[in-house]
């Protein structure tokens, strides 16, 4: 296909990529619970003769489309679940279903999915090779990406894309990095336990709030003292939990963070003194301090060979100064477990609102200007069938 023909068959799908993902922003899922919106992509891909597996990491759907010949494989990727918010957003798609809402574009993802497919499957007798549809769920409590590899997913596959929408762009525009994109994130439990006692008498106590407090103003040293400015790294706390009077001294306090990085070494170095100078602090304040860690998602990281390629395959058809080298950013994505399989490129789609009213990733009021569906669509068209263009068997 001529860009032309790209743009004119985007441009033709804009009611209708609009109308699959109001359809699925009105009805959110949470994590492994997107029963309905699994089986709008199941049914829609049989109807295009794809080959579909349904039922995989519960709720996953892969669909695959064989060209006029064997050839190279492309994965393509997207994320379907919803997050726990009550939406804010005052739109006629607005959620339907109180506490949860598609915050973070995983509806646009979807959209662009199911579209992309059916221009391609209307090209299949032109082009050699297979692309594969991914729709994974449990992105945002990073519990999909894993089962579905362990389940094969990735067999075959040669090259894996995937797009995000982004607010911070405008509509028209793609942004993308070569390397670390986003971020390693690995949740932390600290534990301090003291002795509860009067608040008139903490001579008689062991102040398991104090010493919770110097924990969480010392940690925040490691980032400030021992990265190097040049390795970025972050640590937050989003909940700290303890007492139950004013006038009684907590016997335990409970605090819950997040610790994010771009390198490995930075990661490793990070979770390591946290354990040591909590441990260290507690017994200096003579508190026991049990520190638990849950591993997340490494850092997404982007093929140097397969940014270059989307940069230019997507220069083609938006314009060079449309495609943005972006700075890598903090939050992250289960979708570096896919790249860690099978290398590629992960990129953001500009979506931000033209009337400048955008919010971010996971507020309440997300939402995203909707024209970058069909800016997504060119691109991950353009995309796949450049690359099997050129890698052909």
């Amino acid at each position: 296909m001529e860009n032309a023909q790209i743009k004119r068959q985007a441009e033709a799908h804009r009611d209708e990529l609009i109308s699959i993902r109001r359809d699925i922003h009105r009805h959110p899922e949470l994590a492994f619970n997107e029963t309905r919106t699994a089986g709008i992509i199941a049914d829609r891909m049989e109807k295009l003769g794809l080959e579909v597996q349904t039922g995989i990491a519960q709720t996953g759907v892969v669909a695959t489309l064989r060209g006029s010949k064997p050839g190279k494989t492309v994965l393509y990727r997207a994320d379907i679940d919803a997050l726990p918010i009550l939406e804010a957003v005052d739109a006629e798609y607005k959620s339907r279903t109180d506490g949860i809402m598609h915050a973070c574009g995983h509806d646009a993802h979807v959209a662009i999915g199911l579209t992309v497919a059916e221009i391609l499957a209307g090209q299949k007798n032109n082009f050699a090779g297979n692309v594969k549809f991914l729709f994974q769920p449990a992105e945002e409590i990073v519990g999909g990406a894993r089962p579905m590899i362990e389940q094969g997913v990735m067999k075959g596959v040669d090259v894996t894309f995937g797009l995000h929408m982004g607010n911070d762009e405008p509509v028209g525009s793609i942004a993308l990095h070569a390397g670390p994109a986003m971020a390693n994130v690995d949740s932390i439990k600290l534990t301090v336990r003291g002795k509860g006692g009067h608040g008139s008498q903490p001579e008689k106590s062991i102040d398991s709030v104090m010493a919770a407090c110097e924990i969480v103003n010392t940690l925040q040293t490691i980032v400030s003292r021992e990265i190097a400015p040049k390795d970025t790294a972050v640590l937050s706390f989003g909940t700290i939990q303890g007492g139950f009077a004013s006038n009684v001294i907590a016997p335990e306090v409970v605090l819950e963070g997040t610790v994010r990085s771009f390198l490995p070494e930075v990661r490793e170095k990070m979770i390591r003194r946290i354990e040591e100078i909590s441990a260290g602090l507690g017994k200096a304040l003579r508190c026991e301090v049990k520190f638990e860690v849950v591993y997340s998602c490494p850092a997404v990281v982007n093929s140097d060979k397969w940014t270059d390629f989307i940069r230019q395959s997507a220069g083609q058809i938006l314009g060079e100064d449309k495609v943005i080298n972006a700075d890598p950013i903090m939050g992250s994505d289960d979708m570096s477990l896919f790249l860690k399989e099978v290398p590629g490129c992960y990129f953001f789609v500009g979506s931000g609102k033209l009337d400048g009213t955008s919010f971010l990733h996971h507020h309440p009021g997300f939402d995203i200007e909707e024209e970058s569906l069909v800016v997504g669509t060119e691109v991950m068209t353009k995309a796949v069938l450049d690359y099997l263009a050129q890698h052909q068997n």
